[in-house]
């Protein structure tokens, strides 16, 4: 209770004092609280189940965990349907629909073509079941290994794809370690003859290439002419982790809860009616035989049940027939739900997606909802990317190369970068020789839509001669929306080169006609200025 003084003091600054008190408490007690919930979350974060998540964490990924991990995600993408709907859905959305690869240069789109249609590239990483395939593997697996094999005479560059489980250990830059230099690989090697031998190799990372190459340890047999590309996703480290992980679980447990719903069906299966008759053995034996039938028996009919419809009639207080009913407190299909939306929650999708429509009413032909869009649009950068750099190593090999396609037509610049060397291409002034990897659009567009839009951009509404889009910019344009399978072949076969030189020529011979205007109305000014000047005006 406030003594006098501080009854008078409160009065005097119209309650202040009072309300200055019970600020002074308030913040006390949150300090309080808030000290007493950061001791908890410390006391959290040392009790024995955080402790037991943190090792078990310590011991799953190392490569031995990694390993294990990898192993079960791909049984269950084989295996679980909730797995292997998740990964066949991603595989489906990247890479169905296929991938355009352009480049600015005749010569070098020549280049590419051939690194494209070359078989065994085709059977092992181009081609488009090789490229669902790795997609998967990607999911899975969590880690994509390509092994280059380019050939130093031809220029011509092949590769092939190491399984990540023979993969050993990734040796990185001592001084970096998120840069990879050497790859360790174990593995088995049959021979025609039958023999098995252990192998044991080392590959250096396809942008590591030493000055002084000779400075490995002994032992180690590493193969320079055959780099190898790593591509990792959900990473952890070097090492990346199957994509699905945090939902195996979840979908193992939802198989469980599937199975034992099953099981209990299954033996309710077996009653369909509940009796309870008066009489003791005799009235059950009187009832038994009433229900009788040998129906399942292996020789003849004999005796044959009821049928459907039929009436049981028993004595008043004597017997009680009932449908065997399962309502109340018993397992039902839907009480799975969330076990099913923790397993699908790792894949990104949501449940339209797995067969139950009845969840969301989105047309999926015309749009998707955007987390799952950039998900797509993410993976499909990534692709982009991988295969820019795998094109860019087989064209840096064909101007390398003593008999390479391109050689004498870009120079190699060899770079000395710390203690490596360091290649890039430098092309002629008049030659592009970037290179574009296009993915179609991830959902049905309104063709209509699309070339009103196209023309509209190309005559500002009306006016052909607006000058935004050449007609062979439009045209290419058109085809991809129409869904042209080889758009390249199509605006050959329009556009000539014959015509495009023509219109070069037209185009430059514009330029002369103009530059001799200029240069006559230029002429005729000096003339006119000598002119005026002779009869004493100023200009």
């Amino acid at each position: 209770m406030a003594t006098i003084r501080e009854q008078v003091a409160d009065r005097l600054t119209g309650g202040q004092l009072t309300a200055l008190a019970e600020t002074v408490t308030d913040l006390n007690n949150d300090r309080f609280l808030m000290q007493e919930s950061i001791a908890q979350l410390e006391a959290a974060l040392y009790s024995d189940e955080w402790r037991r998540l943190q090792a078990g964490a310590d011991m799953e990924f190392t490569r031995d965990g990694i390993r294990q991990i990898t192993e079960l995600s791909r049984l269950m993408r084989l295996k679980n349907p909730v797995i292997k709907r998740a990964v066949e859905i991603q595989r489906l959305y990247v890479w169905a629909q296929g991938m355009t690869v352009r480049a600015g240069d005749e010569r070098v789109q020549d280049v590419v073509d051939g690194f494209l249609d070359d078989e065994r590239n085709r059977a092992t990483v181009v081609g488009h079941q090789a490229r669902g395939e790795l997609e998967e593997d990607l999911q899975t697996d969590g880690n994509l290994f390509i092994r280059f094999f380019p050939d130093a005479i031809s220029g011509r560059v092949r590769v092939a794809v190491i399984d990540p489980q023979q993969i050993d250990e990734i040796i990185a830059n001592p001084e970096d370690n998120a840069e990879p230099w050497f790859y360790k690989r174990t593995y088995f090697r049959r021979e025609l003859n039958g023999n098995v031998h252990a192998m044991t190799e080392y590959y250096p990372d396809w942008r590591y290439n030493p000055r002084n190459k000779s400075g490995v340890p002994a032992g180690w047999n590493v193969d320079w002419a055959t780099p190898v590309m790593h591509v990792a996703v959900n990473r952890h480290g070097l090492w990346g982790i199957p994509e699905h992980y945090a939902g195996l679980d979840w979908a193992l447990a939802y198989k469980s809860f599937l199975e034992n719903l099953a099981s209990v069906w299954q033996a309710l299966a077996r009653f369909a009616w509940k009796m309870n008759v008066r009489g003791g053995a005799t009235g059950v034996a009187a009832a038994k035989a009433k229900l009788g039938t040998t129906l399942g028996n292996a020789g003849g009919e004999t005796n044959p049940p009821p049928l459907a419809g039929s009436t049981f009639i028993g004595a008043e207080n004597a017997v009680d027939l009932q449908p065997f009913r399962t309502g109340g407190a018993t397992m039902n299909a839907e009480d799975g739900r969330r076990l099913f939306l923790m397993a699908i929650a790792s894949s990104g999708f949501p449940e339209t997606f797995f067969g139950d429509v009845s969840i969301g009413t989105l047309a999926t032909a015309e749009s998707l909802d955007r987390p799952t869009e950039l998900k797509i649009r993410d993976r499909q950068s990534l692709w982009a990317d991988v295969f820019r750099d795998i094109i860019r190593y087989a064209l840096l090999w064909a101007a390398r190369a003593p008999q390479g396609p391109l050689r004498g037509v870009a120079r190699v610049i060899r770079e000395p970068d710390g203690g490596e060397w360091a290649y890039r291409l430098e092309w002629p002034d008049d030659m592009d020789g970037a290179v574009r990897v296009d993915f179609p659009p991830i959902v049905d567009i309104d063709v209509k839509e699309q070339i009103e839009a196209l023309t509209t951009a190309t005559t500002l509404n009306g006016f052909p001669a607006a000058g935004t889009l050449d007609l062979k910019t439009f045209t290419r344009a058109a085809a991809q929306v129409l869904g042209f399978d080889d758009v390249d072949a199509l605006i050959d076969e329009l556009f000539p080169a014959e015509d495009e030189q023509a219109a070069e020529d037209e185009q430059a011979a514009g330029e002369e006609e103009r530059a001799a205007v200029v240069q006559a109305a230029e002429a005729l000014m000096r003339e006119l200025t000598e002119v005026v000047r002779g009869n004493g005006h100023s200009t």
